[in-house]
């Protein structure tokens, strides 16, 4: 089973810092990447544990709703070995439990 996956698409870079800065400190999540995915979009990846996944996504919204717009969110429990490669090729073997 692989760690459960959140992401949250922000417009502009300052919002996705406050978010992640929001989100690392208000739960024990890791940063998976930060996309900027064209038009000034940016795609928050993290993963950890499912609740501080959710904890963190909900802090990570609070924190980029006040700072600019949020695009969309999801949190994904048990994502397929496939899903997570695609995100973290590097990590996806070291997160089977």
């Amino acid at each position: 089973m692989y760690r459960s996956i959140g992401l949250i698409e922000v417009a502009g870079m300052t919002t996705a810092i406050s978010s992640v800065d929001a989100m690392v400190k208000g739960a024990y999540v890791e940063v998976v990447n930060i996309e900027r995915i064209g038009s000034g979009l940016i795609t928050i990846i993290i993963s950890g544990d499912l609740a501080s996944v959710q904890a963190a996504v909900e802090v990570g919204i609070e924190a980029a709703s006040s700072h600019g717009e949020v695009f969309g969110f999801k949190v994904i429990p048990r994502p397929s070995e496939s899903l997570y490669q695609l995100y973290d090729p590097e990590q996806a073997g070291e997160n089977n439990e």
